[in-house]
């Protein structure tokens, strides 16, 4: 006889490559299903965007895994926002939050804009390209490289290292998989510290010139200075560049939306908005309840995990009609998503993501009538992150 917990486990099957391909069925089943799933002993899963944006933000909603989590060797970023809750979750954002504000957001752009200019210059048009990489993954990461007043260098092989690292974070990973976390892990921060070393030789006026200040200020230590320079400079073109490959796609197949961006600069906030709404990077967020919580009459132990499933909350039908379909008239007020986090714990460098999305697609909306998909696009999945690994298209 199947149990309750064993019932709701069939509805998460996170590990199912048809799962994580299309995950929204089963999300739409454990929705109607209940508000609340139990799928083991320690694991609760939230699939409703009203209980999600309340319960997710609650100051009992720990980012820090319990004790009887299995040691995870993405703790090597323990001294980042990644890994602490307030108040130190405000001291570690204060030490780089200056350099994102709106004013010079608009100064790191300028680097996206001449790099994504470079990228055009040689492009003739109507022959292939690689989106993901051209357009997503080259411009965002040498506007990371900037902004910290670090060499850009080859963006591949630091892509894939983030890619490998992430992979233990996934529900039930494969065998083998702590190893190719900690391969990547040792090569991001191998990488990092070869060029930190080299600028305390040449300093500079980047942000990792800041984060050495601060170190040598005693207000940090050289780890903390470490883990938050990996932090930007490996991950500052994964992310954004998810969102602009997932905007090529959009133009493919609607290109009425292409030209109503290119003629509507009113509009652009939105398209991307509906853009992040619809493609997920980081499919899944995770919160550790320090006391004993209830949810609609269901009783959740202190250190008990709590998933929040991204794709299910951007898609509930009650916060938004029609879900699957692409409407960027949806009001902003209204249309608040998951895709970038929420609350303390949203995405530190959403805002300069944001503006590289908004300014890419500009680009190529002002200089081309339409976007051909000359191939399916290749991902790759976990049911906690996907990434683009190709996407062929001409542009004409």
């Amino acid at each position: 006889m199947t149990t309750a917990i064993e019932a709701a486990a069939e509805l998460f099957p996170w590990s199912d490559p048809e799962f994580q391909q299309n995950p929204y069925p089963w999300y739409d089943r454990a929705r109607a299903a209940g508000p609340v799933h139990q799928t083991d002993e320690h694991t609760y899963v939230l699939t409703r965007y009203d209980d999600v944006m309340h319960y997710a933000k609650l100051p009992v909603m720990s980012i820090r895994e319990a004790d009887w989590v299995n040691p995870n060797p993405w703790e090597a970023f323990e001294n980042t926002v990644l890994s602490k809750d307030p108040p130190e979750h405000a001291k570690s954002r204060r030490l780089f939050s200056r350099w994102f504000t709106p004013k010079l957001i608009k100064e790191w752009i300028e680097y996206t804009r001449e790099s994504t200019e470079e990228v055009l210059s040689s492009y003739k048009r109507g022959t292939p390209i690689d989106a993901h990489w051209d357009f997503g993954v080259v411009p965002t990461h040498i506007t990371m490289a900037r902004v910290l007043d670090l060499p850009a260098g080859d963006p591949e092989p630091l892509f894939w290292a983030l890619w490998d690292a992430m992979l233990i974070q996934a529900t039930d990973p494969a065998p083998g998989t702590r190893e190719v976390s900690v391969k990547g892990l040792n090569y991001m921060f191998n990488r990092t510290e070869e060029l930190l070393r080299e600028k305390i030789e040449k300093p500079g006026n980047g942000l990792a010139d800041a984060f050495i200040q601060a170190y040598h200020d005693g207000t940090i230590t050289w780890r903390e200075v470490l883990e938050n320079v990996v932090l930007f400079y490996m991950s500052g073109a994964p992310n954004p560049a998810v969102l602009i490959g997932a905007g090529f796609e959009v133009f493919a197949q609607h290109p009425e939306i292409m030209r109503e961006y290119r003629d509507k600069p009113e509009i652009r906030e939105r398209v991307v908005n509906e853009i992040a709404r619809l493609t997920p990077v980081e499919l899944i967020l995770t919160r550790f309840p320090t006391e004993d919580i209830e949810i609609h009459g269901v009783k959740i132990p202190a250190g008990s995990r709590i998933k929040f499933p991204v794709g299910a909350v951007n898609r509930d039908p009650d916060a938004f009609p029609n879900p699957d379909e692409f409407d960027y008239n949806r009001p902003l007020d209204a249309s608040r998503n998951l895709t970038f986090g929420l609350g303390t714990h949203a995405c530190a460098g959403q805002a300069i993501a944001r503006a590289e999305v908004t300014e890419i697609l500009t680009m190529i909306s002002e200089r081309f009538d339409s976007v051909e998909m000359l191939a399916e696009p290749e991902l790759v999945r976990t049911d906690r992150l996907v990434a683009y690994k190709t996407l062929p298209v001409a542009l004409r």
